[in-house]
């Protein structure tokens, strides 16, 4: 393994941490050993250096609760049926600290931006024994908490464990995921959602299909929501973007909306020239492309691409991505032999804000050096981000923004 990302100062700050890892590492129980090599490996300070799969539910054990991040705070989105009466209440307290004392707690093993920190932080805060190897949980089997609920009653419970299932995964874990009423698989049996029986809105209607679009506005807009940058059997994505474009082209819609909300990356290439040509087939139209801090890597990519050839037409809506313009990528992922703990290291550098510069050429990821943009910030240029009370009643508050702003600017 070479992992790049270091610096001389935190090379060494890591070669340490492992040498005291490895010291007491026999002494470890699973929890303990992946919590400390996480905080080994974010030293890097990168967002795709880390350990990865640290989630309730998958290799871990978890509380039957699920949560999610919005502007007011962090709500109970999924729960196991005998505690759907907690069902949309607010996690005031966990283990005796708030939520946010909680992200700044959990901050030293999670390497990357605050936001993407804050992102997963949901995937430990539901996991007993994550959070008392961080020593954030008296207990490594129960949590504590306190709950504001929906009629503004106040409550208290301590909530066991279910153990986690299987191996942890060897990809990260994204808890927006947990957003959509969608079940993920077949073995969700048994769960509710805080959704359930409100019409799904359409950016959470197919959170398992990479890509899809439709028209909005009587056709006046397209609405295209991507979600992996990887083919989807028998569709190659590179294909249905270019059929895409054919079709919004034929179709003479005037604006364009790229949603990359609940998109983790995959491979960019796969969208170069759809990032390209999109602002040609609205050539006098505005670009709105939705981000949040599930955007990440390849979608950074895109949202760079759109951003840049699109020129001043471009508007960043919703909140930020989960990585700064400049990050560390490529590379792989290595497990541990023995526990089983996957973790990612990267090999090439990016810089999707200004570019790379020909003094990087041994580092910048060559194919950047023709696919690169040097589009400014990355920052959304509109913030919104959803309330508790709008994601509940089934709206979507970002599009309705895009919305709105279209009609300001027909």
């Amino acid at each position: 393994m070479i992992e790049r990302s270091f610096d001389a100062q935190t090379s060494k700050a890591f070669v340490h941490a492992v040498d005291e890892l490895a010291a007491r590492a026999s002494d470890l129980d699973r929890p303990a050993l992946a919590m400390a090599a996480a905080k080994a490996v974010a030293l890097a300070r990168n967002g795709h250096t880390n350990v990865l799969g640290l989630a309730g539910g998958q290799g871990f054990n978890a509380v039957p609760l699920r949560f999610g991040w919005f502007a007011d705070g962090l709500f109970v989105v999924r729960t196991m049926s005998e505690h759907r009466d907690l069902l949309g209440a607010q996690i005031l307290t966990l283990n005796g600290r708030s939520p946010e004392e909680l992200v700044a707690a959990l901050r030293p093993y999670v390497g990357g931006t605050d936001a993407y920190a804050r992102e997963l932080s949901p995937n430990f805060m539901i996991s007993p024994e994550l959070l008392h190897a961080a020593k954030l949980a008296g207990k490594p089997d129960e949590s504590e908490f306190r709950f504001r609920k929906a009629d503004g009653s106040e409550v208290e419970r301590t909530l066991g464990v279910s153990p986690g299932k299987g191996e942890p995964s060897t990809r990260t874990v994204w808890p927006r995921r947990d957003l959509s009423p969608i079940a993920p698989d077949k073995s969700d049996a048994g769960w509710v959602h805080v959704l359930d029986g409100v019409e799904t809105p359409p950016y959470l209607s197919r959170p398992d299909q990479n890509f899809w679009h439709a028209y909005l506005e009587a056709d006046d807009i397209l609405y295209v929501q991507l979600n992996r940058f990887r083919d989807q059997e028998p569709v190659l994505m590179s294909d249905y973007l270019s059929e895409l474009l054919a079709e919004a082209g034929k179709r003479k819609v005037r604006r364009a909306v790229v949603d990359l909300r609940f998109s983790p990356g995959g491979n960019y290439m796969l969208g170069t020239d759809f990032s390209r040509l999109l602002p040609d087939v609205v050539p006098s139209g505005r670009i709105f492309i939705l981000t949040s801090g599930n955007t990440f890597s390849a979608a950074i990519s895109i949202a760079s691409r759109l951003k840049y050839y699109a020129g001043e037409r471009a508007v960043l809506v919703g909140e930020e991505m989960g990585d700064a313009g400049q990050m560390w990528g490529e590379g792989g992922t290595t497990v541990m032999p023995n526990s089983r703990i996957a973790f990612r290291y990267t090999t090439a550098y990016h810089d999707w804000e200004n570019g790379c510069r020909l003094s990087q050429v041994t580092t910048c990821f060559l194919p950047n050096y023709f696919y690169g943009t040097a589009a400014g910030s990355l920052l959304p240029t509109v913030p919104v981000a959803q309330t508790f009370a709008s994601y509940a009643a089934g709206d979507d508050v970002v599009l309705s923004q895009v919305l709105k702003l279209a009609k300001q600017h027909k």
